[in-house]
Formats: structure tokens, C-alpha cells, sequence
């Protein structure tokens, strides 16, 4: 099959490798020898290096790393140290199969029993190369709930005392910080049983500095010294008193017990090996060159002097050795020199340089020789191929290399097709060696560029190694050249290219060697197996850029993304299908216009069937525009009688510190308020909760700004459902922790209380933990601007009864005017929020869904919306603005509360005083203006009062000079760098000027400093220039 296809896209570079090339070569011409001498001159030279520099030994598939999923295999009995679960534990014993990959299993210690994760002991988050000689620890990955953080996520090989307590034995136990956990890599001693394979694995990974290879056969120490071993048969062990097998199948009743004794590293039963998990694992490594015929009847004979023969005799004796060199054998005067114990070749993990050398006597004929040399060339780069194709063509290089390799077996077996028909014409006497010379001159150069890509992609894995033999192509100039490069992209981006289709096609990653520029990280998982969605979303399919190959670079992003939908598209269980499309046969080719085309229609259809899906109103979508509206009609206050009905019948708890108030009482409040408004019809009220945060407003900014995030916002959350679950549930509910604050003043409900929204997979990942967060900080922000509005209220409310005593109106116009101007301000500021920022983007944000094309889009504007929301609000971007609006909030509540309560003595003696008028009835004109009469007196003494006045004063100047650092920042801001909204805001503020203008005066004192009431400015607002009436 390779074979026709080398035959034609390779035919005029390596001619030789024809398959129809079966007949004798023809007589040499009479030019033959002009031709390849000049041949010989336009032919690079063969000394030039043609290799790239090795990779490091870290780096090689076959070294193990950690983190990295093993099989612990037996050398005596090739079974697998296995651990069953069962109830209560586990059952541990030598009978398991090779640990084959089975995707992202829920419970990997039940399905996987042979599998074992391989973590450095001292540090489990290590991800380097193993050594002989590392402490490590063998885990089970356990099964944990969603939510549940109590219980352990691994189990570990460890030692325990056995039944009798005067050994130890291997078990299964959760006891990560004990150090029965510990097992040490040790190197296994050779043995006279000892195969060829385990003493070259074992020089290998001597020669490669101490790091561990899946071949390496090695003991497992203990904390006391004793290795694992091969215990007795299971069958046998069964028959005790003690032990019952009855239960067990039949081929965990072929396997061994798992004993620890014996400290004699020479034993077969102490030595193992660390196999990759799905990765398949061969003990003797396949060799091409063990069906080569011996050095027994050959003509030539190495004792033989070769000066001593004839010409004639000489020439068919070193074009006999010729032949069997290139076949990849020595003859009798050729011999292959071993360049490793000279450090003239490539050492560790390259190819080893093959040189051949031409042992004979002074006395052979020059010519012979020097033709000889000439062909040489073509020996070594054979023998690298062949090197090449053993080393590369191990399980643990992946399909990739398998398929490069099975490519260029093809070619081998061509060329010694080619071989043969050169010894056939050896035999019937019709071959020299400038005939030979003559004839292998497009082979020399095929092999030379194949020894180049060797050379250039050893060591490599996947898009890696098509990304060399790309590199080699691009610097070949000769044509030929570049389609025997082409056809060996073409035969290794096969099992790529499947592995491509089924990831854009299938949403499935296969790739169990670790191949595919696409990588699956499995612990971090969705909602529905305990992980957060945003995580899974971002970091769960990840693209590795240095293995992408160079001829789909461009559409590395489509690729990753369009699995990625189909991924999450499938999960949800959708039950609209997904439209069948016609899967593209991938092929490599140099115009790349034939697989570039099908992976954007791949994209596009991937795409918009998610996109589809999240915008379909249920139930056969997620109805995201749906849930989008009712973000907003709760969490900014879209429809806001739920929120006025919340504040009536929840203000005493608001006012409360939040450790007094149960979560539950809140909880019972907002859902009585939500089903009495007309939100009640929102299809998604249900998901709406409350919860408490342990975090300033101003904090939440702060961090934002910085790009940080709360460490303490899972924390709320789990406390909150521990606290509402348990209150629900009719236990004594547990009262929340108390907020870290710095004032008490914080400590309050209102600065606590946030609203909570829950979504399920997928719409998890549009409302991710990140995005919930920027919307309760919008909410907690309305709140409390809303919550100042409602106290000024209260304060208009008290006044109003002090309007209808005409001798004392006048002198209360102080605190008139300063109530309607801290209200006047808390109003624009809340019309601004709403009007002008969140409906209006809101607005826009939806109609923009309609022509997203991808859920990434989506995701972006959602973020870029929330973000242009909270900046426009002054919450982030600029620390100073809201730092001075905070302040300006505070004084003003601050005021509704000092207010009333300098008034309440006022209110009591006016009831002491008072004579009994429960009947309106009785009350007459006369009584009535008695009433005021008493009143006003009561009024006069209050403002006669030094103390009153003061405070008046005080807040005045305290406000003044706040709300005028606050529009002297707007205005340095809007200077520095000019943007609308900052300008709007400071328009509604300061519509006519008077803040400008009749506080000029102040404009140099601090924005936060208290002004006493003696530097006070006594000049007072004209009714006239004011921004409000009492």
C-alpha cells in the first residue's frame, strides 16, 4: 500500500525504490563512469552534518515523569500489581491486566484496579523525570461528591501489619502524611537469569543519568528495607481456614499474592517494571535486522589475504561485502566501528552515527578501494534508517512515529528488493562496481534525505514530528526531494488527521499517546463531577503551541474550539440532534487548501449548534437570553417593586448585625417578597437565593481592579448552604460568621447581603463563579445606594411633620436644605446607575446575542458588558472616584440616623406631655392647636440647643466638601483621559453650576476631612441656587 503510493511520488528522486523495478539493472554504459564522477560532484558532501541537535534525556516518550498514570508489572509473572475495591477497602494482590485508558471515568479505583499514580513523596506536585533512587508514592485516584471537601481524594500503596502482627505486608490505605507510604526506586541487580533486553534497559537508563524507562526492570523498597515481591499463587493461598476464593473470577485466580520480604536484589521475584498506563508495552523490542543471513557461506572469507587474489576476484569479494552493508550487516572486510566508545557520534537519546570501515590489506587494488569509499556513504545513512526505524517504532512514541516508520519500512523493503536483484546480478556475472556506483545514485540521495529527517524528528512525538519533516522539505530545493518529503507527511498525518476528525467532527479527543496539540487536563472537571465550570472551560482542553504542526498553525484555534463546542454540546444531552454533515478525508498536501476548507466548515457547524443550544428556549435549548433578562430584573433591579416589598418587611434584619440574623429568616423574607410582585411570573425565580459576604464592597473593587480574585468567596458560599440547609432542615440555624470589616458599622446586613443564582451545566460556564461575583457586587452596590435613598426618605417623612408649626418652619430650613440635597444626590446618582449604564447596555448586550456566531463570543461580551458596567458605576478602573462616592454615601446615612435621633427626645416628651386623644373624634380645633401650641415650644427648647445646631452645621460642611472633592475628581479624570459617561455624571450632579460656583470657596479644603464648625463657611444656599426644596 505505501509502496504504491512511493512509487509514484518519489519516482524520479529514488528511481531505485520503483516497485515495478524487478528485472536485472541493465549493462553499465559507456558513459557510466563520467556520469558518476559527476554525479559524485554535485552531490553534498557526506561528511556535512545532517542532524540536528538531540533532545534531552528528560524528554524522551519512554522516560517517566511524574504525575504520570502506571501499571506496576511483574518481570517474573507479567501480571499487574492491582487493587480491588470493595466495601470497607480494598483487595490487593498481583492479578491485574495492563492499565488500558478508559476516558474520564467518574471511579478510576474501580474501573482502572491496575492503575496507579505515580507522585514524588516529598512533594506531590512535582512534575519532573523519575530517578533511580527517588523516595515516590503510589495513589489511587478515590471518588469525590460535588461540594465535598471532607473526604480524601487518593488512597496509597503503603505498608500495614499483617494479621499475626510480626510482619509487615503491602495494603491499600488513606495515610498520606505517614511515611509507610514512601517507597524508594531501586535498580535491580542483574541475575544469571537475566535477559539481554533487562541489561540493556538497565545500561540505557545508567547511560541516561539515572532516569527511569518503562523497560527498566527495578525493586520497590519499603520504609524497613524489604521490596515488593511476587507472593504465593492465590489459588493455593485460597485453601486456608482464613481466605476464601469462592467469590473471586478466574483471572484474578491465575494471579499471586503481593508480599514485602527478601532484600536480595538478584531474586526475580523482587524485580518490576513502571509501564505507561494505555500505552501497549512489549518486553523484547522488535529488531529488522534478525532475518539477515549469517556471515557462514560467504565467498569471502576474513582470513583470507585479499592482496593474493585476482582483480577480478577481489572485486566480487568487496561487492559482496558491499551488498551485505547495505542490508545492513558487516562483511568480511567492511566492518560497522562502534563510534560511542570513541565520543565521535551522537550519544544519550540521538541516533548513533554508523560508520563503516574498510579493513584490507596494503596490498588490495587502490580502485577497488576508492569505490568502495564512495558507497559507503549509503551503508551509514541505510543503517541510520534501520537504527531509526527500531528506536522510533516503540509503543511509547505513538502512532505517528508508527506510521513514519511503517513508511519508511516500506521504503527498506524496497530497497532491498533493490538488493536482490543486484546479488542476482552479482551471481550471473553482469555486475562491477562502477556498474553499482552507477546505479545507486538516486538511492544515495534518498537515504541521505531520509537520514536527515531522522536525524531531524528523533526523539519526537506527534505534531512534533510532522512539523520536522515539514522543516526538512521547506529547506530541500530539489523537487524530488520535497515529494518524498511530501509522501512521508502524507503516510505519518494519517492517524493525526483521524485524530483531527474525530475531534472536530465528535467532539473525542483520542489520543492516548500524547500526540495531539489539543491536551486533556482530566482533574480539572465540570459541575457535574465536582469541578468548577469556568476552570473546565478554560483549562480543561488546553493548546500546546511547540507541537503544533506548521501546515495547520493557522487553524490551530478553529481546531481546539470546535471539539471544545461539540464537547460541551454533547454533555448537556441535548435532544435536538446535530445536522449530519459529510466528513472530509484529511490528506496532507502543499497547497493545503483541501483540509484548511473542511476544518472552518467543521468550525462553523460546531459553533452554531452550541451557540444554537444556549440560545433555544427550553426545553430543547438553554434559553440563555431568557436567563440574561432575569439577571436583570434581580440582580440590577430591572423590576424593582420586589426589592421595595424586601426593604418594608426586612428592614429591621438589614439594620442588624449580620452574625444576629439566621440566613433562613432572609431567605423565607425574599421569597415572600418575590412571589407578591411581578417577578413572580419570571420562569427562573426559583434559582434565586441569598447568601452573606465576609467582603467590603470596596475590597471587592479594589481586587477586581487589580485582576485578582476574593479568596474568601467559595468560603460565603459554603456557609451559606450549610447555614440555610441546616435552618431548613429544622435545626437550630447557625448564625453567620462574622464579617471581616474594619468598622462596625460593616458589620451590618445591608453591607452584607447579596443575592445568589444557580445555574446548572452548561450554563455554568456563561454564569461562572467570576461573572456571579461582578453581579452581586452591582447589586450590593444598588442596594446600599438604595438603602441610603430610602433613610433620607424617612428623614422628608419627619419633617413633614414639623411643617404645620409656622413660628418654627424658618428654623429648621438648615436641615431642609441639606436633607434635599444629600436626596437630591443619592436620586441622580441611583437615575445615572439605572438609566443611563445598566439599562441601556443591558439593552445592548442582548441584541448583540443575536448575531454571535460562537459561544466564545458570547462569553467575551458577557465579560466586556459586566466590565463597561462596573466601570461606568465607578466600582473599578478608579479607586479615588469611588473612594470619594463612598464617602459621600456614608455621610448622608450617617445623617438619616443622627437626625431622627436627635429628634426622638422631642417625640418622647411630646407624648408624656400630650393629653390622650386615641379618639379622633374628641379632638377639636381648639384641642388641636393646643397640640401644636405645647409642640412648637418643644421645638423651640430643641433648637435653642447648641448641640443641635452643631451637628446641622457639621454634616453641612462635611457634605459640601466631599460632594466637592467628588465632582473636583470627576473633573481631574475627565481631563487626563476623556470618557462620556464621566461627564453625564457630573452634568446630573451639578446641572446649574451651583456646586462650582457657590462652593468655590471650599474647593481647596480636603474631601475627607471634618470640618469644624468654627472654619465653617457661614454663608448659606439661596433658595433660588439650590438643587432642592425642603
Amino acid at each position: 500500500m505505501a509502496a504504491a503510493a512511493a512509487s509514484t511520488s518519489h519516482q524520479s528522486y529514488g528511481s531505485t525504490f520503483a516497485p515495478g523495478a524487478r528485472t536485472a539493472p541493465p549493462p553499465l554504459p559507456a558513459s557510466a563512469a563520467a556520469s558518476a564522477a559527476s554525479s559524485a560532484r554535485l552531490r553534498p558532501s557526506s561528511t556535512q552534518p545532517l542532524s540536528t541537535p538531540a533532545p534531552a534525556a528528560a524528554t524522551a516518550p519512554d522516560i517517566l515523569r511524574y504525575g504520570t498514570r502506571v501499571g506496576i508489572r511483574s518481570c517474573r509473572e507479567q501480571r499487574y500489581i492491582a487493587a480491588f475495591q470493595k466495601e470497607g477497602g480494598f483487595d490487593l494482590d498481583i492479578s491485574g491486566f495492563h492499565p488500558f485508558r478508559q476516558g474520564d471515568v467518574a471511579n478510576r479505583a474501580a474501573d482502572c484496579p491496575s492503575e496507579w499514580l505515580l507522585l514524588h513523596y516529598s512533594s506531590r506536585q512535582h512534575r519532573g523525570p523519575v530517578r533511580i533512587g527517588d523516595e515516590v508514592c503510589f495513589a489511587k485516584e478515590l471518588t469525590v461528591a460535588p461540594g465535598d471537601e471532607s473526604k480524601d481524594k487518593y488512597a496509597y500503596l503503603a505498608l500495614g501489619a499483617t494479621a499475626e502482627g510480626s510482619s509487615m505486608a503491602p495494603v491499600v490505605e488513606v495515610r498520606e502524611s505517614q511515611e509507610l507510604t514512601r517507597w524508594t526506586i531501586g535498580a535491580a541487580a542483574d541475575s544469571s537469569s537475566s535477559s539481554t533486553t533487562t541489561s540493556a534497559s538497565a545500561a540505557a537508563s545508567a547511560s541516561s543519568g539515572g532516569l527511569l524507562r518503562s523497560a527498566t526492570p527495578i525493586v520497590i523498597r519499603g520504609k524497613y528495607s524489604e521490596c515488593l515481591a511476587v507472593g504465593k499463587p492465590l489459588v493455593m493461598a485460597g485453601k486456608g481456614p482464613a481466605t476464601s476464593t469462592k467469590f473471586l473470577t478466574p483471572s484474578r485466580l491465575s494471579g499471586f499474592q503481593l508480599a514485602c520480604r527478601g532484600r536480595d536484589l538478584k531474586l526475580p521475584e523482587l524485580h518490576f517494571r513502571l509501564v505507561k498506563a494505555g500505552v501497549p508495552f512489549e518486553v523484547e523490542p522488535r529488531r529488522l535486522s534478525g532475518w539477515l543471513p549469517s556471515y557462514e557461506g560467504l565467498k569471502s572469507d576474513p582470513t583470507t589475504d585479499l592482496g593474493s587474489m585476482s582483480l577480478k576476484e577481489q572485486e566480487l569479494s568487496l561487492l559482496e561485502d558491499v551488498l551485505f552493508c547495505m542490508l545492513g550487516a558487516d562483511g568480511a572486510f567492511l566492518r560497522q566501528v562502534d563510534l560511542t566508545t570513541t565520543g565521535e557520534g551522537l550519544h544519550c537519546e540521538g541516533l548513533t552515527d554508523v560508520k563503516y570501515q574498510i579493513q584490507a590489506p596494503d596490498d588490495a587494488d587502490p580502485s577497488l578501494l576508492q569505490f568502495m569509499k564512495q558507497v559507503l556513504p549509503l551503508c551509514e545513512c541505510h543503517a541510520t534508517v534501520q537504527q531509526f526505524v527500531v528506536k522510533q517504532g516503540q509503543f511509547e512514541f505513538g502512532m505517528v512515529n508508527h506510521a513514519l516508520c511503517a513508511a519508511l519500512q516500506e521504503l527498506l523493503k524496497e530497497f532491498t528488493v533493490r538488493v536482490g536483484q543486484f546479488e542476482t546480478s552479482l551471481r550471473n556475472g553482469r555486475l562491477s562496481l562502477s556498474q553499482l556506483w552507477y546505479h545507486i545514485q538516486p538511492s544515495i540521495d534518498t537515504f541521505a534525505l531520509l537520514k536527515r529527517v531522522c536525524n531531524q524528528v528523533y526523539g519526537l512525538i506527534g505534531g512534533s514530528v510532522l512539523h520536522g519533516i515539514e522543516e526538512v522539505m521547506t529547506r530541500s530545493s530539489l523537487t524530488a526531494a520535497q515529494d518524498l518529503c511530501e509522501h512521508l507527511l502524507q503516510q505519518a498525518s494519517i492517524p493525526y488527521f483521524d485524530m483531527i476528525s474525530k475531534w472536530i467532527y465528535d467532539g473525542h479527543l483520542d489520543d492516548p499517546y500524547g500526540e495531539f496539540f489539543v491536551s486533556e487536563n482530566a482533574r480539572v472537571r465540570d459541575e457535574r463531577t465536582g469541578g468548577p465550570a469556568a476552570d473546565f472551560w478554560q483549562r480543561h482542553f488546553t493548546l500546546e503551541e511547540r507541537v503544533v504542526p506548521g501546515f495547520i498553525v493557522s487553524r490551530r484555534e478553529k481546531i481546539l474550539h470546535a471539539g471544545k463546542y461539540l464537547h460541551v454540546y454533547y454533555s448537556s444531552g441535548p435532544t435536538t440532534p446535530l445536522p449530519e454533515t459529510n466528513r472530509a478525508h484529511f490528506q496532507f498536501s502543499r497547497k493545503r487548501n483541501d483540509f484548511v476548507e473542511a476544518i472552518d466548515a467543521a468550525y462553523t457547524r460546531a459553533a452554531s449548534a452550541l451557540v444554537a443550544l444556549f440560545m433555544r428556549p427550553t426545553p430543547d435549548g438553554l434559553d440563555l437570553p431568557g436567563r440574561l433578562r432575569s439577571m436583570r430584573s434581580f440582580f440590577f433591579l430591572g423590576k424593582a417593586d420586589w426589592f421595595g416589598q424586601l426593604l418594608d418587611t426586612a428592614s429591621t434584619e438589614l439594620e442588624s448585625p449580620a452574625t444576629d440574623v439566621p440566613l433562613a429568616r432572609f431567605e423565607g423574607l425574599l421569597d415572600l417578597a418575590i412571589r407578591t410582585s411581578s417577578v413572580a411570573s419570571d420562569p427562573y425565580f426559583d434559582d434565586i437565593s441569598c447568601v452573606m459576604h465576609n467582603f467590603r464592597i470596596e475590597d471587592a473593587c479594589h481586587r477586581m481592579t487589580k485582576g485578582h480574585t476574593l479568596p474568601s468567596e467559595d468560603q460565603d458560599e459554603a456557609k451559606a448552604a450549610a447555614t440555610s440547609s441546616s435552618s431548613l432542615r429544622g435545626r437550630p440555624s447557625s448564625t453567620l460568621s462574622a464579617p471581616s470589616t474594619s468598622t462596625a458599622a460593616d458589620n451590618t446586613c445591608v453591607k452584607c447581603f447579596s443575592l445568589k443564582y444557580r445555574t446548572s451545566w452548561p450554563l455554568s460556564i456563561v454564569f461562572s463563579k467570576t461573572m456571579l461575583l461582578k453581579y452581586q457586587v452591582i447589586f450590593r452596590h444598588l442596594l446600599y445606594c438604595r438603602y441610603v435613598e430610602r433613610k433620607l426618605v424617612e428623614v422628608w417623612v419627619h419633617h413633614q411633620h414639623t411643617k404645620e408649626f409656622d413660628q418654627v418652619r424658618a428654623s429648621f430650613s438648615h436641615s431642609y436644605s441639606l436633607r434635599q440635597r444629600m436626596l437630591h444626590f443619592c436620586r441622580d446618582y441611583i437615575y445615572y446607575v439605572t438609566i443611563e449604564v445598566l439599562e441601556p447596555k443591558s439593552h445592548q448586550f442582548l441584541e448583540s446575542l443575536k448575531n454571535m456566531t460562537s459561544i466564545d463570543e458570547v462569553l467575551r461580551s458577557h465579560e466586556q458588558f459586566l466590565d463597561t458596567c462596573m466601570r461606568e458605576l465607578l466600582l473599578t478602573g478608579r479607586d479615588n472616584l469611588y473612594r470619594h462616592l463612598s464617602k459621600v454615601l456614608s455621610t448622608c446615612l450617617m445623617f438619616a440616623w443622627k437626625l431622627p435621633r436627635s429628634a426622638r427626645g422631642l417625640d418622647e416628651e411630646d407624648t408624656q406631655q400630650a393629653p390622650d386623644y386615641s379618639d379622633p373624634s374628641r379632638e377639636t380645633g381648639e384641642t388641636r392647636m393646643e397640640r401644636a401650641k405645647q409642640k412648637s415650644q418643644a421645638v423651640l427648647s430643641l433648637l435653642s440647643q447648641k448641640q443641635y445646631s452643631k451637628t446641622i452645621g457639621k454634616f453641612k460642611d462635611i457634605f459640601e466638601s466631599q460632594l466637592q472633592g467628588f465632582l473636583r475628581q470627576i473633573q481631574q479624570e475627565s481631563s487626563t483621559r476623556y470618557e462620556h459617561f464621566l461627564s453625564n455624571l457630573a452634568t446630573r450632579l451639578d446641572y446649574n453650576g451651583y456646586y462650582t460656583s457657590s462652593l468655590s470657596a471650599t474647593a481647596s479644603m480636603g474631601a475627607f476631612t471634618s470640618i469644624p464648625p468654627s472654619l465653617a463657611v457661614s454663608q448659606q444656599p439661596s433658595r433660588a441656587s439650590s438643587p432642592g426644596r425642603g
